[in-house]
């Protein structure tokens, strides 16, 4: 198997690890305590994550050698799903543990994501860049809808246990295919490891590296938000995550207004998984074809025709084919706005630029979600204004924002590069 084949292959099980957790943990507590609040708070790791790590994650993936990274971030995250396995088999499970080693794989999938969107340019460029951002995306999409599913199975069949054992195994997998690609990158200097421990012990040893740190994500972000070309593309980010936030209302929308029950509900909601699945096929098969900027722009026209088709839907299965469309469009977006940052950034800065973007892309997602609900209470619980006024806002926002930046600066960088592949790999 071809080393980026090899890197891509152990990055879609992994992906498939991600979507286990979305249901192994919270499943967990919520045996352990029946305890709704206790469960959501179980569902939420990455965003505790990103609070906790999102920042500082950036600076500390750019002193370091992303590589190593990954494949710090699989261990930790493998040795605290066998340690949650351990814990049930022995039946000594404390909620505050389950909570604690939740949060500890949060923030080790931050530097996890963010050392990737490194790793990923350094291993493929030109058209294959694209290629490879937009399979990492349906597998993303594909675990959200199988990794559910699979936990579910495996729970029922073999035990709490047999679900956190699989999810360890998947990150075991992409440790060991992240080693063996990036110990056969040319000039990659894997041996030298003290190399990386001088650069990362200061930031354990506490305030002597807080300065250097903070004055390392300053400079991302003064970059991020000097550049036009990088703040144009993380404000459109920003933009779409605060719409899409009254995504959260579909399966309320589909229960209270359309009288949905609870497997027409599921099917609204699987509709986007699909989609979103849909949605990378279709930017990794033709972004390398088409120009980023059309492209993007058209994902964000048919963004907001599918949000308008969600709040006009009279039923079920419209709604499940509008949330479809939305989601498709959403990923085109993401893996058009991944690759151009990719290019456009330098890779020093890299790493702190797309923590940052990040960071400021959920505290949006947040906000729009926060606003939605706050809007459809006000209107009586009818979410169907709600989602065609997100409509007109997406639209009208990346408008002005393009406009924006157009006249600001040149036209982007396509991201074709012809004469750019893949990094060679030696056997």
């Amino acid at each position: 198997m071809g080393g980026s084949r090899l890197f891509l292959f152990g990055q879609s099980i992994s992906l498939i690890g991600d979507g286990l957790a979305v249901l192994a943990i919270p499943l967990l507590v919520l045996q352990l305590t029946g305890s709704p609040v206790l469960s959501a708070l179980a569902a939420a790791p990455r965003v505790i994550g990103y609070l906790i790590a999102g920042l500082p994650a950036g600076p500390l993936v750019d002193r370091a050698d992303p590589w190593r990274v990954l494949v710090a971030a699989d261990a930790v995250r493998m040795a605290v799903f066998l340690l949650l396995a351990a814990a049930v088999a022995v039946s000594r499970c404390p909620v505050a543990a389950i909570l604690g080693l939740a949060c500890v794989a949060g923030v080790a999938g931050v530097f996890f994501e963010t050392a990737l969107a490194v790793a990923v340019r350094d291993l493929c460029t030109g058209p294959r860049l694209m290629r490879a951002n937009g399979f990492l995306e349906t597998s993303g999409q594909l675990s959200l809808v199988l990794g559910p599913a699979t936990v579910g199975v495996l729970v029922a069949a073999a035990g709490q246990e047999a679900a956190l054992l699989a999810n360890a195994g998947t990150f075991a997998v992409s440790l060991v295919t992240v080693w063996r690609t990036y110990r056969r990158l040319p000039g990659n200097e894997f041996a030298s490891t003290a190399t990386t421990l001088s650069a990362i012990r200061p930031a354990l040893l506490g305030a002597g590296v807080l300065r250097p740190v903070g004055s390392e994500f300053r400079t991302g972000l003064r970059y991020l938000v000097t550049s036009p070309r990088v703040a144009g593309i993380t404000l459109v980010q920003a933009v779409i995550s605060l719409g899409l936030g009254v995504e959260t209302l579909i399966p309320f929308f589909a229960r209270e207004r359309l009288g949905a029950s609870a497997v027409l509900v599921g099917l609204a909601v699987a509709g986007g998984g699909v989609g979103g699945a849909l949605g990378a096929l279709i930017a990794a098969a033709a972004g390398p074809r088409w120009s980023p900027l059309p492209m993007c722009l058209t994902g964000v026209a048919l963004m907001a025709v599918g949000l308008a088709l969600v709040g006009l839907a009279p039923g079920v299965l419209w709604l499940a084919v509008a949330n479809a469309l939305l989601a498709g469009a959403s990923m085109v977006v993401v893996v058009v706005v991944r690759t151009l940052r990719q290019r456009v950034v330098p890779r020093a800065l890299l790493g702190r630029v797309t923590s940052t973007a990040r960071s400021l892309v959920l505290a949006a997602s947040a906000a729009g979600t926060m606003l939605a609900g706050l809007l459809t209470r006000l209107d009586g619980d009818n979410p169907r204004p709600v989602f065609v006024g997100a409509a007109v806002f997406v639209a009208v926002s990346t408008a002005l924002v393009w406009a924006s930046v157009r006249g600001r600066t040149a036209r982007l960088p396509d991201v074709i590069d012809r004469s750019s592949q893949c990094a060679p790999i030696s056997s």
